[in-house]
């Protein structure tokens, strides 16, 4: 019984969401810098304007989500139907939604999947790409799941857990079609 109680509580823990301490404006500046690295095709005003509105409607979906515990941890709720949203695919396809409406045109966004099909492991996010280019490696994964709502964003080649890859039935189709 110890071993196991011990285990549940490392479980909970080793799961905790990432605390965003650092100033808000910061993880704007980090992440438009990233895009201006990446992506060729981006202006400055663009790249502002993306980091800021990813970053904080990141932390709209959190509040609307009603997150108050580890993202796996809120999955189990949602498929329990204690709580109605929050599931990967739900925070990617809002994001995507949201962001789209901002009508950028030096970049194009794309819905991105890694594990498609494994009940498990499965995981959604978006790839910021340039124009006319849907390699992925010249991307910049938003994942606004994986830290319950604090954006975390890498170029999506760097990614340390997840191999990526479009979808093609998720975004503008999807996003028409409900």
């Amino acid at each position: 019984m110890r071993w196991w109680t011990l285990g549940l509580l490392w479980l909970l823990t080793a799961c905790t969401p990432h605390l965003d301490l650092s100033p808000e404006g910061t993880q704007d500046q980090v992440l438009s810098v990233m895009l201006l690295d990446v992506l060729p095709t981006i202006s400055h005003s663009e790249a502002t304007k993306l980091s800021h509105e990813a970053i904080h409607y990141s932390k709209k979906l959190a509040a609307r989500y009603e997150i108050t515990t580890p993202p796996l941890v809120h999955n189990f709720l949602v498929n329990t139907g204690i709580k109605n949203r929050g599931l990967c695919y739900q925070w990617s396809d809002d994001l995507y939604a949201y962001l789209q409406s901002l009508h950028l045109r030096s970049v194009q966004l794309r819905p991105v999947g890694a594990n498609i099909g494994k009940y498990w492991t499965e995981h959604n996010a978006l790839v910021v790409l340039p124009v006319h280019d849907n390699r992925l490696d010249h991307g910049v994964l938003l994942d606004p799941w994986r830290h319950a709502g604090v954006l975390y964003f890498v170029p999506i080649s760097k990614d340390p857990v997840y191999h990526w890859q479009i979808r093609t039935d998720r975004g503008e189709a999807y996003t028409h079609a409900k």
